[in-house]
């Protein structure tokens, strides 16, 4: 999923589920920032930008985890198990198979996995969790069948014609962003007709089914699915993000509802561009902290989670 659903329709499905205006924006910038929170975060002058691995506070130091890696960094195993995997691929249940094979990391449509650590985050009441957990979650329809490590399985391309292979074998690069585009519909040529075509406006709107399903058991709302189906299936079925964007404002009544990926972290760190990174007096007090603090909560639940695997 792109900006458009993690944040805006994210917003939108929180709100109408029975949380305040506040309280869906922490979960919608919670779970948008999901993608932002890596190395672009943190330029240099004169060097590419790089996520840092201390930030300087008062009484010592800070260490933020990454939630995305937009960079070579990709190509590391442990960005691959640490970021990927727990944030953007969580594994699965009941894959489809692949020429007869299948495989425990792929990633499954509201999966018991997936579906365990929203509520985990739903049972916490913590904004920042319940935001991530969305992101993990939504995820789960758009990345299906892919897996958040460097192999085979994830050639859409080369799967049976390796020269046709377009990148790295790692979560859906072989396709670009098509699979988180809710307005295209493409093919994975992985699989046999009928099952290749995807549809990601049918698969976003079965997205926002559940996740709207969630939150209003969570909060208890009193608005049920039927009364607002018709809604969110106007706004998946816009024509492309822009038009979808300015759907939710309108649904809203929020025509200043906009998205800033540096508006938490301006207010947690200083001189961003330096070398040395130094954190605000008020660090703790920020959402940037506090989503730091509830993406180690999911990681480490997530790591406890697939342990065994």
């Amino acid at each position: 999923m792109e900006k458009d659903f993690h944040y805006y329709v994210t917003y939108a499905l929180a709100k109408k589920a029975g949380f305040s205006h506040e309280d869906s924006h922490i979960i919608a910038y919670a779970s948008q920032y999901v993608d932002d929170n890596n190395e672009s975060q943190y330029p240099r002058e004169d060097s590419p930008p790089q996520f840092p691995s201390a930030i300087q506070t008062e009484d010592g130091f800070f260490r933020p985890i990454m939630t995305q890696s937009m960079s070579v960094k990709s190509l590391v195993y442990e960005i691959q198990k640490f970021v990927y995997v727990p944030f953007h691929f969580i594994p699965g249940d009941n894959n489809q198979p692949i020429d007869g094979h299948s495989n425990k990391y792929s990633t499954t449509p509201d999966s018991q996995n997936a579906r365990s650590l929203l509520r985990a985050a739903l049972a916490t009441g913590n904004l920042y969790r319940i935001g991530i957990a969305l992101h993990t979650y939504a995820d789960t329809w758009s990345h299906q069948n892919f897996t958040g490590y460097e192999e085979d399985w994830n050639s859409v391309f080369s799967w049976r014609n390796p020269f046709r292979a377009l990148a790295p074998n790692i979560g859906h690069a072989d396709v670009g962003h098509l699979p988180d585009e809710i307005s295209s519909t493409w093919n994975d040529y992985r699989f046999d007709k009928p099952y290749r075509k995807r549809e990601n406006r049918r698969i976003a709107f079965e997205a926002c089914k559940r996740i709207f399903q969630e939150l209003r058991r969570a909060q208890n709302g009193e608005t049920y699915w039927t009364a607002v189906k018709s809604d969110f299936r106007k706004i998946i079925n816009a024509e492309d993000y822009d038009e979808r964007i300015a759907l939710v404002r309108d649904y809203l009544n929020k025509p200043d509802l906009y998205y800033k990926k540096d508006l938490w972290i301006e207010s947690a760190v200083q001189d961003r561009g330096g070398e040395d990174l130094v954190a605000a007096p008020e660090l703790k007090d920020t959402h940037w902290y506090r989503f730091q603090v509830a993406a180690r909560a999911q990681l480490a639940l997530v790591m406890d989670m697939l342990k065994d695997y």
